[in-house]
């Protein structure tokens, strides 16, 4: 069984809090927030492709899935919280983070028992978000996957943003590579609509930047009707990449939610 990179801190216990990273990143864009929260048991994967995991094509074939999907990703990340003996986590994703760990609520309700869902949507992709991806995968096909994320940093980011989260944000994009940039969109492309995930017996963030374009907080008050019990928060002056723009407010919002599960897990 092939295990997708993982890093965890703080103290090891029986419910750890579980990180999915935006595209095109890897796990440690949590760094800042995972400094606030060490007196958390927190624990970040890599996605397919990205930092030190396989890549999604390999991934594939061990589970003999035909195309790039976001199930591929969430067996892996079962198969890897089972080879560390993690049986039960508070899950949260941001952006493509989100969609991942949305979709794993589905797969497997009866291990989460708290969800974060940041700057992201978990509905089916909507014809718009296609077409963007369909253009980064001819930019991939052309070796050139920089160019499809290269305005990131201005249209994505609050206008207040510094250049410095700017100019770290553009360095860790220039990093990228086309086979897994496609891999990722793809997926992506093709996911179901995993909307109901919002309904577990836990708690449950809604998190967006209040300059976040591309997730709106109409969005996420469709999602709330299906679970008043959810939460919407949104964090001044940010934009989508809110892990790096503002991480001490995130931090604070994660560490709330992870008590209130810890709580009902008593």
């Amino acid at each position: 069984m092939t295990s997708l990179a993982w890093r965890r801190t703080g103290p090891h216990s029986d419910l750890p809090f579980v990180l999915l990273h935006a595209m095109p990143l890897d796990g440690s864009m949590w760094d800042s927030v995972r400094s606030e929260l060490a007196e958390i048991d927190v624990l970040t994967v890599d996605a397919p492709g990205f930092g030190g995991s396989p890549s999604g094509v390999e991934l594939q074939g061990e589970y003999g899935i035909a195309s790039a999907s976001v199930e591929v990703f969430v067996r892996a990340l079962k198969d890897t919280l089972d080879s560390i003996g993690i049986a039960r986590i508070v899950i949260g994703g941001l952006s493509m983070g989100g969609s991942v760990a949305a979709a794993f609520t589905l797969a497997y309700p009866g291990m989460v028992a708290g969800l974060a869902l940041m700057d992201t949507n978990i509905g089916a992709d909507i014809p718009s978000h296609r077409e963007i991806r369909l253009n980064a995968l001819r930019l991939c096909a052309e070796g050139r996957p920089y160019d499809a994320v290269k305005d990131w940093t201005t249209v994505m980011v609050s206008p207040s943003c510094s250049q410095e989260i700017r100019d770290s944000l553009d360095a860790r994009f220039r990093q990228i590579s086309a086979p897994s940039l496609a891999w990722v969109q793809e997926a992506l492309m093709n996911r179901a609509d995993a909307s109901d995930a919002v309904r577990i017996d836990g708690p449950v963030l809604l998190e967006r930047g209040s300059d976040d374009a591309t997730c709106s907080r109409e969005s996420f008050a469709e999602l709330q009707e299906r679970a008043p019990h959810a939460r919407i928060a949104e964090i001044p002056g940010a934009g989508h990449f809110t892990a790096d723009e503002k991480p001490t407010e995130l931090a604070a919002l994660l560490r709330e939610l992870y008590q209130e599960a810890s709580a009902t897990q008593a």
